[in-house]
């Protein structure tokens, strides 16, 4: 039987990275969440540039304390990224959010999408956030469905560059 669990991002093997986010460029797809996206640095940059995030005392001015984390297989075959954030912004408040997650093209409609955001919500209940915020453009209907099955309760929606975007609470 195999296993899945959440992965660091110290813990992520190259290769795997790299297959993973080809997946994605393969479909034309951008990368989701996007902190996925080495843009023009190397393996070794990009987990630095993301291991900062996780220190308050190395934040870049304006971010908050995030980390992501790969769901992967007990193989290191990766099935999705979630990008979890524990503060608030006025701009992550409008748009983005504490979670955004994405699953590996050839992996949707497979259950792993709840999996990796039960598994997200309660690393943020570990950290102490009591509801959790999660945005979502209205024509993502599996990402809308997920955040509805595990709870999530539409506050309001707005428009923003031609997208309907609703924001989800879970309460946690």
């Amino acid at each position: 039987m195999r296993t899945i669990k959440l992965v660091e991002i110290k813990e992520l093997d190259e290769q795997s990275y790299i297959t993973y986010t080809s997946a994605w460029k393969d479909r034309d797809e951008p990368l989701c969440p996007s902190s996925c996206d080495m843009a023009e640095l190397s393996f070794s940059e990009w987990q630095k540039r993301e291991l900062s995030l996780q220190n308050e005392a190395t934040l870049p001015h304006g971010f908050v304390r995030a980390e992501t984390l790969f769901l992967v297989e007990d193989n290191g075959y990766i099935l999705g990224a979630v990008n979890l954030r524990y503060a608030m912004t006025e701009d992550l408040l409008r748009y983005g959010g504490h979670i955004s997650f994405g699953i590996r093209p050839e992996e949707r409609k497979k259950g792993y999408g709840f999996i990796i955001v039960k598994l997200a919500l309660n690393r943020l209940r570990i950290n102490g956030i009591l509801k959790a915020l999660v945005t979502v453009k209205r024509s993502n209907k599996a990402a809308k469905n997920t955040i509805k099955k595990i709870g999530g309760t539409l506050e309001n929606a707005y428009e923003e560059n031609g997208q309907v975007i609703d924001r989800y609470w879970i309460a946690l």
